[in-house]
C-alpha cells in the first residue's frame, strides 16, 4: 500500500512541476530545489521527489548538472494555431455490423478448425525457433514455409518453381503493392469487370491506370485485351470472380499468347482453386506458362480463415532479383509465429487433411442450400452454379432495387452482397432481375432454411 502511495505522490510532484515548466513559471537555467529541500517543503519523501525529477529529466523538461542540481531546461512557447484544434464532435467508434445470417463470399467456416492441431504445433515453434522470433524476418518470409508451398503447388496446382521465386506476405492485397514497385510506374492494369473490387480500388488509389476488361462465356475478353492493349492483366482463370467463369485452355492458350507477343504480365489470382466439386482441381495458367509472363497469387484465407493473414506470391524469375533488390532493408508485414506454424501443418499432412475435410464439408452445404434456393424461390431464381469455390451468383426477379435490396438485407441482419460491388460502373434496375452473390462458407448448416426464408423476405417481399 505504501508503494502505491509513494507512486501517486510522485505523479503529483512530477505533473505540477512540468506544468509550472509549461507555464514558464521558472527561468530557463533556474537552479530547483536540492531533493531533500524539495522533500522537506512538500513533506513528502526524498525518493518521491527523486522520481519526479528523473520523470523530467528523462522527458527533457530539467537538466542535471554534477553535484550541482537540477535546472530548468530552456523551452521556447508552443505556438498553437486555433484553427487547427478540430474537434472529433459526435464521432462514435464504428461497430461491426451483428448479422444474424451470413451469405458473405469472404469468410470461412470456423467451426471445423483444428485448434488442438494448431496450439500444438504454435508451442513447438516457441520451443524450436527462437532464431526466427528472435530476429527480423527475411523479407520473402522463412525458408521452411516457402520451401513446403513448392512442393504444396507443385502436386495441387501443378506449378513447378523455386522456392527462392515465392515471397510471403500479410495478404494478397500487400503482395499486390509490392509487385506494383517492381513494375514500370506508368503502367496500366486490366481489371476483369465484374471483378475483385478490393483490387482495382488499391491500384486507383495509388494512382495505378485499371482498364475495366468486360466478361465472355470463357472469361476476360481476348478483344477487348487487343483492343485496350494494357501493360498488364490480374485474371482469376480457376474460378472467376465473381461470376465463376472458369477459363477453358482455349482461351488461357490466347492469353498466354498476348503476354508473351506483347511482352506484358498476367496476374492470375488463384484465390479458391482448392474446392472443386464433382470433378477434379483445374490446373493453374501458371502451369501453362512457358515464357514466364504469369506472376501467381495464392493465399491460405479460404481454406484456412482470413484472420490467419498469410498469402503468398509466385513471381518469374526475372522479377527475383528486382524484388530482392528494392525489399533488401525492409521488414515483412506478416507474423512469423503463424508462419512457422502453418509450415510445419503443411510438412506433417494436417494441412492437407483439414482441406480434404473442409471440402467434403462445403459440398454438402452448398448442396443443401441450392436445393433450399430452389424450393424457397422455384421459378424466380436461376443459379449461376460452377461447382467450384465457396460462392455461386443467382438471378432473382425482385421488384426492389440494388439499393433497397441491400438496405433490406442490413434490417433484416442479413450479409448479403449483390452485382454492385464488383463491377465498375453500379447498374441501376437490369430489368427487374437483380444478381447475387451468395456466398455458403460462413452460414451453418442448421441455418440454412432459415436463411433462406430471410432472403426471400429482403428479395421478395
Amino acid at each position: 500500500m505504501q508503494g502505491e502511495t509513494n507512486q501517486y505522490i510522485y505523479r503529483q510532484i512530477y505533473t505540477r512541476l512540468k506544468e509550472d515548466i509549461l507555464s514558464f513559471k521558472y527561468e530557463s537555467h533556474e537552479k530547483l530545489p536540492s531533493k531533500r529541500g524539495m522533500a522537506e517543503t512538500l513533506n513528502v519523501s526524498v525518493n518521491s521527489v527523486k522520481s519526479a525529477y528523473e520523470q523530467l529529466l528523462a522527458e527533457g523538461y530539467i537538466y542535471a548538472k554534477e553535484r550541482k542540481g537540477y535546472f530548468i531546461e530552456p523551452l521556447d512557447q508552443l505556438i498553437v494555431d486555433p484553427d487547427a484544434q478540430k474537434t472529433l464532435g459526435q464521432y462514435k467508434e464504428g461497430k461491426p455490423q451483428l448479422y444474424e445470417y451470413s451469405f458473405s463470399h469472404m469468410s470461412t467456416d470456423m467451426s471445423e478448425f483444428p485448434v488442438d492441431v494448431w496450439t500444438k504445433l504454435l508451442k513447438r515453434v516457441f520451443d524450436n525457433y527462437e532464431y526466427y522470433l528472435s530476429a527480423i524476418p527475411n523479407i520473402k518470409g522463412p525458408i521452411e514455409l516457402r520451401q513446403s508451398i513448392a512442393k504444396l503447388v507443385s502436386y495441387q496446382r501443378g506449378i513447378q518453381c523455386h522456392p527462392e521465386q515465392i515471397i510471403i506476405g500479410s495478404g494478397t492485397n500487400t503482395l499486390l503493392k509490392r509487385l506494383m514497385q517492381l513494375l514500370p510506374t506508368e503502367v496500366k492494369i486490366g481489371v476483369e469487370n465484374p471483378g475483385y473490387s478490393r483490387f482495382r480500388n488499391l491500384l486507383n488509389e495509388g494512382g495505378t491506370t485499371t482498364i475495366p476488361l468486360e466478361l465472355d462465356g470463357k472469361g476476360i475478353s481476348i478483344n477487348q485485351i487487343n483492343a485496350t492493349q494494357p501493360d498488364a492483366v490480374i485474371v482469376t482463370p480457376s474460378h472467376q470472380f465473381p461470376t465463376g467463369i472458369i477459363m477453358p485452355v482455349s482461351r488461357r492458350i490466347d492469353l498466354l499468347n498476348w503476354a508473351s507477343t506483347t511482352n506484358s504480365y498476367i496476374i492470375e489470382d488463384d484465390y479458391d482453386s482448392e474446392f472443386k466439386y464433382q470433378t477434379d482441381n483445374i490446373p493453374s495458367l501458371y502451369s501453362f506458362d512457358k515464357n514466364e509472363s504469369v506472376i501467381y497469387l495464392g493465399t491460405f484465407s479460404k481454406t484456412l480463415m482470413p484472420g490467419l493473414r498469410l498469402s503468398y506470391m509466385i513471381l518469374p524469375p526475372a522479377l527475383v532479383q528486382k524484388f530482392e533488390t528494392h525489399n533488401f532493408d525492409m521488414i515483412p508485414d506478416f507474423s512469423m509465429l503463424n508462419a512457422l506454424t502453418l509450415n510445419l501443418m503443411i510438412k506433417e499432412g494436417y494441412y492437407e487433411k483439414y482441406v480434404k475435410k473442409m471440402h467434403q464439408h462445403y459440398g454438402r452445404k452448398r448442396e443443401q442450400l441450392i436445393v433450399a434456393l430452389q424450393q424457397a424461390f422455384q421459378d424466380k431464381v436461376n443459379i449461376k452454379d460452377t461447382e467450384a469455390g465457396l460462392h455461386f451468383m443467382i438471378d432473382v426477379k425482385s421488384p426492389f432495387t440494388y439499393e433497397e435490396i441491400e438496405q433490406r438485407a442490413k434490417e433484416a441482419k442479413l450479409e448479403l452482397y449483390t452485382i454492385n460491388r464488383f463491377i465498375v460502373k453500379a447498374l441501376e434496375e437490369n430489368n427487374g432481375v437483380k444478381t447475387l452473390i451468395i456466398g455458403f462458407s460462413k452460414i451453418k448448416i442448421e441455418q440454412l432454411d432459415d436463411a433462406v426464408r430471410c432472403l426471400k423476405k429482403v428479395l421478395l417481399g
